[in-house]
C-alpha cells in the first residue's frame, strides 16, 4: 500500500451510513442569535467533554475535538477515509511495517520546525508497556518507533493492526524540545502545549473550558476560519440552555438527547443528526463482590426495561443494542446477512423479564438484596436519567441503585482509570475509529483491564482468554477480510453471555448551530476533522 497525499481508505466499514447527516429541525426564524452580518471572527461552542490536561496521552475520542485543531496528527479523517496531513506519504511495504514521510516545511508555533524526531517522539508517547496514555491500546501492536532519515519515521509492528492508521488520526504531535523543557507541567494551565495546527492554545480551565486564536503562520491551505474559539462544557440543563438562549454559545458539538427538542426550538437555531459510533451501557465489575457472581448480573440484565429506557430517557433518539458495535459498522466488515443473523440472537438474550430475574436472584449470592451507587457526570444529563428509569424494575428484584452526580474529572477517574466504583457503572462509551473491531478491542479486550495493568477502558475488568484469543486472531487478517466480521461476533457473542456489560442504545448525535453556522457536514467523527473550518464555511 502506498497513499501520497491521497485518501488512506478502511475498506468496507460501511461508513457512508454513519456519515450521513439529515437536517432536522431549522428554528422559527427573528431573535436570538440570527445570522450574522458579515465574516464571523469568533465562535464559542459547548461540547460535552473536555481533557483535564493539553496532552493527546490524557485525551481520547470527543475530549480531542479541542486538541487535534491545534496538536495536528500525521494523517487527517475525511469522509471515511483518512488523508496524509503532517505526514506527505505512508508506505507499507508489508503488514507488520509502516514508514512515514514527513513533510517538509512544518513549523510550530515558536517558529522551530516539525522533524521526523518529534514524530517519533509524539507516537512513542502511546507506546510501550509504561505508557501513561489511554490512548495506548491504539498502539498495542507496536514494537518499535525509529527515525531512519532525515524525513522519515518507520513503524515495526509485532502484528498486523488494521486499526493502526486511524490511530495516527487520533494523537496529535508535539515538540520533543518542548517536553523536555517543561516535563510533566506540559498540558496544564501554566505551560500549554506547542503545535502545528491553525489554532494556538490561549487559556484553559481543566474539563471546563478552553479558549484557541487562530495561528496566522499556519502551513496550510485551509487556514483558520475564525480569530477565536471557545470550547466549553456546562454540566446543568438549565445553564447549558440559558447559555445557548443568551448568545454566550453559538452551538453545541453533542447536544444532550434529553435537550435536543427544547435546543431545536431555540429562535434561530439549528440542528442536525447522524448515526453515532456510542453505546450507552451498564457495566458490571466481574472483579467486585457481589458481581463476580454471574447469577447477580444476569438477574441485572433481564430486570433492565431497555424499551423503557429508550422512550424515556434517550426521548427515542437512539436504537436498541443488541451488542455493543452498531450493526451498520458490522454489516460493512461481516456482511449485511451474517450481521443480522447474529444481531437478532444476540438481541434475543437480552429480554426484560422479572420473573426470570427474581429467579435468578434467589439463586445468587445476593438473595436478598443488594445496593450500589452509580456516579454520573452532568455533561450527560441521560446518564442519570437512565439509571434512575432503570432503578425502578431493578427494585422490584432487590437491587437497589442510587445516582450520585460528581464532576467530569471525578467521574472519569473513578470509572475508567481507577475502576474505584461499587461494581456497577453507566457510560457511553463512543468509538475512535469506523471499525468494528474498535469498540470490542477497547470494551472487552483483557489487555485493556486494569486488573491486567491495562488502560481501564474495559470498565468491567473482563478477562476471557477465548474472547482475548478471537480479538487477536482478527486483528491479523486484511482490514477489509469478512471473517475478521466473523470472529469479532464470535467474540462479542461469547463476552455477552458472561454479562460484564448490558448494552442499552446506540444513540444518534445531534449537533446545534445558530443560523450562519453549517452543522451538516459535520458527524460523529467531526473531533477527528478540522471541524471549524466545516462549521464556518464561506
Amino acid at each position: 500500500m502506498r497513499t501520497r497525499d491521497g485518501s488512506i481508505r478502511r475498506g468496507r466499514v460501511g461508513i457512508g451510513m454513519i456519515t450521513a447527516l439529515v437536517l432536522l429541525t431549522t428554528a422559527c426564524a427573528g431573535g436570538g442569535t440570527g445570522a450574522s452580518s458579515g465574516p464571523l471572527t469568533s465562535v464559542n461552542m459547548l461540547t460535552t467533554v473536555l481533557p483535564p490536561v493539553l496532552d493527546p496521552r490524557q485525551s481520547s475520542s470527543l475530549a480531542s475535538g479541542s486538541l487535534l485543531i491545534a496538536l495536528e496528527p500525521l494523517v487527517r479523517y475525511d469522509n471515511g477515509g483518512f488523508k496524509p496531513l503532517l505526514a506527505s506519504a505512508i508506505d507499507a511495504p508489508d503488514p507488520t511495517t509502516y514508514v512515514l514521510t514527513i513533510r517538509d516545511g512544518i513549523k510550530f508555533w515558536d517558529g522551530s520546525p516539525f522533524t521526523a524526531e518529534d514524530a517519533a517522539f509524539s507516537i512513542g508517547l502511546h507506546t510501550g508497556a509504561d505508557s501513561e496514555s489511554i490512548n495506548a491500546a491504539l498502539f498495542a501492536q507496536v514494537k518499535s518507533v525509529e527515525v531512519t532519515g532525515d524525513d522519515k519515521v518507520t513503524v515495526s509492528l509485532s502484528a498486523p493492526a488494521p486499526q493502526f492508521t486511524a490511530g495516527l488520526a487520533q494523537i496529535g504531535m508535539v515538540s520533543k524540545a518542548f517536553y523536555d523543557k517543561n516535563g510533566k507541567g506540559v498540558g496544564t494551565q501554566d505551560v500549554l502545549n506547542l503545535g502545528t495546527g491553525p489554532y494556538e492554545f490561549a487559556t484553559f480551565t481543566p474539563t471546563r473550558e478552553v479558549t484557541l486564536k487562530a495561528n496566522p503562520g499556519y502551513w496550510g491551505q485551509d487556514g483558520p476560519a475564525v480569530q477565536t474559539l471557545k470550547l466549553g462544557v456546562i454540566g446543568d440543563d438549565a445553564a447549558r440552555m440559558n447559555a445557548l438562549q443568551s448568545g454566550e454559545y453559538d452551538g453545541m458539538l453533542g447536544v444532550p438527547l434529553p435537550q435536543v427538542a427544547s435546543i431545536g426550538r431555540l429562535p434561530g437555531m439549528r440542528m442536525a443528526d447522524s448515526a453515532d459510533l456510542s453505546v450507552y451501557k451498564f457495566n458490571l465489575n466481574v472483579e467486585t463482590k457481589p458481581w463476580d457472581d454471574i447469577r447477580l448480573r444476569r438477574a441485572f440484565q433481564l430486570a433492565v426495561n431497555r424499551e423503557a429506557i429508550l422512550q424515556g430517557a434517550l426521548g427515542g433518539n437512539a436504537e436498541l443494542a443488541p451488542t455493543i458495535v452498531p450493526a451498520p459498522v458490522m454489516a460493512g466488515l461481516s456482511g449485511e446477512e451474517a450481521m443480522r443473523a447474529a444481531y437478532t440472537k444476540l438481541g434475543a438474550d437480552i429480554v426484560f423479564d422479572l420473573d426470570a430475574a427474581r429467579r435468578e436472584m434467589a439463586q445468587s449470592s445476593s438473595p436478598d438484596g443488594v445496593s450500589a451507587e452509580v456516579l454520573v457526570t452532568g455533561s450527560d444529563p441521560t446518564l442519570a436519567l437512565i439509571v434512575q428509569t432503570a432503578a425502578q424494575d431493578l427494585a422490584k428484584i432487590g437491587i437497589k441503585l442510587t445516582v450520585r452526580e460528581v464532576d467530569d474529572q471525578t467521574y472519569y477517574s473513578a470509572v475508567y482509570f481507577g475502576h474505584k466504583t461499587e461494581g456497577v457503572s453507566i457510560d457511553m462509551f463512543s468509538g475512535s475509529a469506523p471499525d468494528a473491531s474498535n469498540l470490542p478491542l477497547y470494551v472487552i479486550s483483557g489487555a485493556n483491564a486494569v486488573t491486567t495493568g491495562g488502560s481501564g477502558t474495559n470498565i468491567s475488568d473482563y478477562v476471557n482468554p477465548e474472547v482475548d484469543a478471537l480479538l487477536d486472531d482478527s486483528q491479523k487478517l486484511a482490514v477489509d477480510d469478512p471473517r475478521r466480521g466473523a470472529k469479532l461476533i464470535e467474540a462479542l457473542t461469547l463476552a455477552q453471555a458472561d454479562v460484564p456489560y448490558v448494552p442499552i442504545a446506540f444513540p444518534k448525535v445531534f449537533i446545534a448551530g445558530r443560523e450562519g453556522l453549517d452543522t451538516t457536514s459535520l458527524d460523529t467523527f467531526w473531533w477527528m476533522t478540522q471541524w471549524p473550518q466545516a462549521l464556518v464555511k464561506a
